[in-house]
């Protein structure tokens, strides 16, 4: 019953592991038999009785630990990746790719690049399963593991058996040791009996789930929380009882109208005038209880943390620009602006101008200063117990203040909702819920991740995009006026990206209620977008409202807020044919109820409009050959905005040191990324539509950044598409992967 439209693909591939692998032990990859009891021993004696504690990233380790394992070890465990990724959503399918890849080559052999289990299957995932499944990923491969050994132990027949009864195999696995503790059990039970258990690989979410709907249909219900069988098994229940209620509506728990039961705390009594009530006041109460008076801030521990050392040994914390000086010779933010710009710092550094003349001038004895490590880890806190100061005898970084340090056991990782800012110094006192939620963290709390959306601004959006502010703004300027805008560009060019911070920029918070993302395609229809009439499961119909008359809904209810509806490859649907009589609602000056107008499936006297808080963001490539020349209807509508590759500009540059890459690497990145987009540019048959987008060179949070990761990234996905592009000439693609490689 946990079954959704978009998990039908990795369901499917799922099916295909559970009948190769795990019944008949062979592979997903192969037609060998590497899914053997033999196997996962040698994976038990090398990696589960073989810990690696040492400081190196985890594959540097496992390649370590694996060394002695045999071929078919090694590429059982590619395969064990395959599967604990085929979940996840919240990594980019490449760097799934190359981690599988990766472990395969280790066993001296390489993988197809057009397998089936390698393509789209791993782009979408189902679930975010937040920060801890890949920081904890080891103990996720040790149950995997030693569940295996159990279960290649019991005789054909008793698999067979145990896999047909979705609560056997649950009561099975539970007895498996680790079990209680792993994200990957709920994962295990979802992938193999979609029709009995949750895509939901927290158990907390799911008693909350569980309490939060038998109390909004004031009931009880005798369930023993602790036993995570009993709560799965109401779960369902809960299921069940709201397929009653909204027979034929497609049932997601992470999204509205159903998130809204669970997300939000149960009504309580009025609070009394002496109490805060649980909003922005009880933050602020918080804030004011915790630190006072005194400012927070953030700052940055150099590229990759390296300087956070340094700073515990000599209590400190420190920034670079030595070649400006002491920054209070300076009489003003603007004098350390130019000083920067004539340094050779950009053409518009304000963001490193206002953390020197930030840290020298308004960071004052007694506020807090938190250490982060880029945007996803907190290092630890401390207390400013000294002015500002330049230290010449520094051999770098020589601008310093005094902090007597409280370090973190372990970096504590934020998840994605969480993400720190990415500049140098940051003043966070204005967000209070990010600070209560990071500092409950600290402090060993549970993360409470009912706390609301942080801000989002302008500001907050140009840090982690290649885009200039003036485009930024014209971006934001044509959603507003227009209410419908399309991002087109070459592949890479980071158009998903955008939208969304164009989206929350124009929100005004970081907040996904507010904001929907579909897909266009050849098959995809008016029923699907708008309204339309479906089967039941007892041979007859009902009328299903689609994802955009929902969202319309959904947006109408909080008139005053922007809804963001995001159309990824709008013009691979027939727009005509999806939109249908809406074609003339969504435009910016039909909106709202005195347009409203009868839909084709709506009942007699029904009628429907699109109101004036919705926007329209699509999506488009404009290297996709398969398509015809854009309807003039979506010109109409839509103001259009193009986006190019960023290799010249100085954002991404910097991103790339800041990320860890040294600057000879950056540079080869940048000069042969631009020498191929020329002779893209230059060929008749292709031009500027063609050009390759520097996202194929953005690089996920661990990855380590250097030519090894360059070469990857141009033999999986740049070359690729370079014979995908001269199809017909491979000699043409020969000539610049010499460019490429040289």
């Amino acid at each position: 019953m946990g079954r959704l439209k978009r998990a039908e693909p990795v369901l499917n591939a799922a099916e295909q592991w559970k009948k190769r692998c795990l019944l008949d032990g062979g592979s997903i990859f192969t037609e060998e038999r590497l899914w053997s009891r033999e196997n996962f021993e040698q994976l038990r004696i090398h990696f589960v009785e073989n810990p690696d504690e040492g400081p190196d990233s985890f594959h540097d380790k496992l390649q370590r630990q694996l060394e002695p394992a045999s071929p078919e070890a090694k590429r059982l465990w590619a395969e064990m990746t395959w599967v604990l990724y085929l979940i996840v959503s919240s990594l980019k399918r490449r760097t799934k790719v190359s981690d599988i890849n990766m472990v395969w080559e280790w066993s001296g052999s390489a993988l197809p690049d057009d397998h089936w289990a390698l393509g789209e299957i791993l782009e979408q995932g189902i679930v975010n399963p937040g920060a801890a499944y890949n920081t904890n990923r080891w103990r996720e491969f040790v149950f995997f593991i030693t569940a295996m050994i159990d279960w290649f132990s019991l005789s054909e027949g008793n698999r067979k058996s145990l896999i047909s009864d979705p609560w056997r195999f649950a009561e099975w696995l539970e007895k498996r040791e680790h079990a209680h503790a792993r994200q990957f059990r709920h994962a295990f039970l979802f992938l193999l009996f979609p029709d009995s258990f949750e895509s939901i690989l927290s158990r907390k979410n799911k008693v909350e789930i569980v309490k939060a709907f038998f109390h909004k249909w004031k009931e009880e219900l005798a369930v023993d929380y602790t036993d995570r069988i009993a709560v799965d098994r109401a779960l369902l229940n809960v299921r069940e009882r709201i397929i009653d209620e909204h027979p034929g509506q497609e049932i997601d728990f992470y999204r509205p109208p159903f998130s809204d039961v669970w997300k939000s705390p149960p009504p309580s009594p009025p609070s009394s005038p002496q109490e805060p009530s649980p909003t922005e006041e009880s933050d602020e109460a918080w804030f004011r209880q915790r630190f006072g008076e005194v400012d927070v801030w953030a700052i940055s521990s150099g590229e990759g943390a390296r300087l956070w050392p340094d700073f515990q040994e000599h209590g400190i914390a420190a920034i670079g620009w030595d070649e400006l000086g002491n920054i209070e010779t300076y009489d003003s933010r603007d004098a350390v602006h130019e000083a920067l710009i004539d340094g050779g710092y950009g053409s518009d550094p304000k963001n490193n101008s206002r953390a020197l003349w930030e840290f020298a001038n308004e960071v004052k004895i007694g506020d807090i200063i938190i250490a982060k490590r880029g945007r996803s880890s907190i290092l630890g806190w401390g207390t400013v117990t000294g002015e500002y100061k330049l230290d010449p005898d520094r051999p770098e970084y020589q601008n310093v203040r005094t902090v007597e340090w409280t370090p973190c056991k372990e970096p504590i990782a934020l998840p994605k909702s969480r993400r720190i800012a990415n500049k140098t110094l940051t003043r966070f006192s204005p967000y209070k819920n990010w600070l209560r939620f990071a500092f409950g963290l600290i402090e060993g709390e549970t993360p409470n991740e009912k706390v609301g959306p942080v801000p989002y601004d302008l500001s907050t959006a140009l840090e982690d995009v290649f885009v200039s502010e003036d485009q930024f703004k014209r971006l934001l300027d044509s959603i507003r006026l227009r209410k419908n805008l399309i991002l087109q560009g070459p592949p890479g060019v980071g158009k998903t990206f955008i939208a969304r911070r164009v989206a929350w920029c124009l929100i005004g918070r970081n907040d996904s209620h507010p904001v929907e993302m579909v897909q266009f395609h050849q098959s995809y229809a008016y029923e699907d977008f708008v309204q339309g009439w479906r089967p039941t499961e007892n041979g007859g119909f009902m009328l299903r409202s689609g994802v955009f008359f929902e969202f319309c809904k959904r947006a109408e209810e909080q008139s005053e807020t922007p809804f963001v509806f995001i159309i990824d490859e709008i013009n691979r649907g027939n727009l005509s044919r999806i939109f249908g009589e809406l074609l003339m609602l969504i435009e910016a000056d039909k909106r709202g109820s005195n347009f409203a107008i009868p839909l084709t499936y709506s009942a007699a006297g029904e009628r429907f409009s699109v109101p004036a808080n919705m926007h329209l963001l699509g999506l488009m490539n404009t290297a996709d050959r398969s398509l015809a020349m854009v309807d003039y209807a979506l010109r109409r509508r839509f103001s259009f905005e193009t986006l190019r590759p960023a290799y010249h500009t100085e954002k991404f540059k910097e991103y790339l040191i800041n990320k860890g890459a040294d600057e000879p690497l950056v540079m080869l990145i940048v000069g042969r990324m631009s020498a191929i987009n020329d002779h893209i540019r230059e060929d008749k048959d292709l031009g500027s539509g063609f050009e390759i987008g520097h996202s194929y060179f953005v690089p996920d949070e661990e990855e380590t950044l250097d030519e090894r990761w360059f070469h990857t990234i141009v033999d999986t996905q740049i070359e690729p598409l370079l014979r995908e592009y001269w199809f017909d000439r491979p000699e043409r693609v020969d000539e610049l992967l010499t460019i490429l490689k040289q």
